[in-house]
């Protein structure tokens, strides 16, 4: 009569049934968004260079912002654009708004009536001690470029001659020479930051291929987390003042701006997502080592 081996714990837990892991993933996603875990941000150095490029700026100054993505790249984007705005209108700098994407210009208006028309920190804001901000004017603190089809082209058009790429009118058709902030800017150089939400090309790399090293400009650039391998080299090379890549980051920028917003609830997101992931590898690999190791103990007593 044969003695029935007894199953070993790790063939068991071999057919754990894989649901209840996307269940725990699922778990980990939605409850830091529904109860904000607060975990400490510590920003990197490429954002803080980021954040004290705009930081140094001065009242009165035009800076071009610079908003090329579509809508699946706002995720990432979006809460870096909400706080350098806010950083830009609490210090007093005008705006060029632009946008190199033909897909950008309804989500760009939307942003621009939502971050710059309307205030993002008016006094009294909970959670937030900073400046408070203001809405901001048409064609009076900021001006609308709008989009010019060209890509790679458009962007050097820019940087060789900003009035004659849009024909000397914003995009609802004033007149530059109708529009105060407008006096003295004919090329990119004559601004003091260039400031570009990138979600691809073309984006933040033509930008410093087409006029930067030419016009020896001041860049700083957000971009998806995918793209910071490709953006990194323009940062050690000092062609690029600063840097925020994905998510993260972004979170990190609203840290220094300070003002919280979907940003730092996603980074919630992100460290108790990647803390499941690490420990699942893990327990797969314990798994598997103990059970080789049992089957070679038995392999080795029959």
């Amino acid at each position: 009569m044969s003695t029935q081996v007894p199953e070993h714990w790790t063939a068991r837990l071999q057919r754990f049934d894989r649901r209840w892991l996307f269940l725990l993933m699922g778990l980990a996603i939605v409850v830091p968004l529904i109860f904000p875990l607060g975990l400490p941000i510590k920003p990197g150095a490429m954002t803080k260079a980021a954040f004290y490029a705009v930081e140094n700026l001065k009242p009165g100054d035009v800076v071009l912002v610079s908003i090329d993505l579509d809508p699946a790249a706002t995720p990432e984007l979006e809460p870096y654009y909400r706080s350098v705005i806010l950083q830009l209108k609490r210090k007093g700098v005008k705006l060029l708004v632009v946008t190199t994407w033909y897909q950008a210009p309804p989500l760009v208006e939307r942003w621009i009536r939502e971050a710059i028309e309307q205030p993002l920190a008016p006094p009294g804001t909970p959670d937030y001690d900073g400046l408070p901000d203001r809405a901001y004017k048409k064609n009076v603190d900021y001006v609308y470029l709008g989009f010019r089809e060209g890509k790679a082209a458009f962007i050097a058009n820019m940087g060789a001659d900003l009035r004659k790429t849009f024909d000397g009118h914003a995009a609802d058709g004033t007149p530059f020479d109708d529009i105060p902030m407008m006096q003295g800017i004919k090329q990119l150089k004559d601004l003091p930051l260039i400031v570009m939400v990138s979600g691809g090309a073309p984006g933040a790399k033509e930008y410093v291929q087409y006029v930067q090293t030419r016009y020896n400009l001041h860049m700083v650039a957000a971009c998806t987390a995918v793209s910071i391998t490709d953006l990194t080299p323009y940062v050690q090379t000092g062609q690029l003042e600063g840097l925020v890549g994905g998510l993260a980051a972004a979170a990190e920028y609203e840290a220094l701006v300070g003002k919280k917003g979907s940003a730092t609830a996603g980074a919630d997101v992100l460290n108790i997502g990647y803390l499941v992931v690490i420990l699942a590898i893990i327990a797969g690999n314990v798994i598997f080592f103990f059970g080789r190791a049992h089957a070679r103990r038995r392999g080795a007593s029959s």
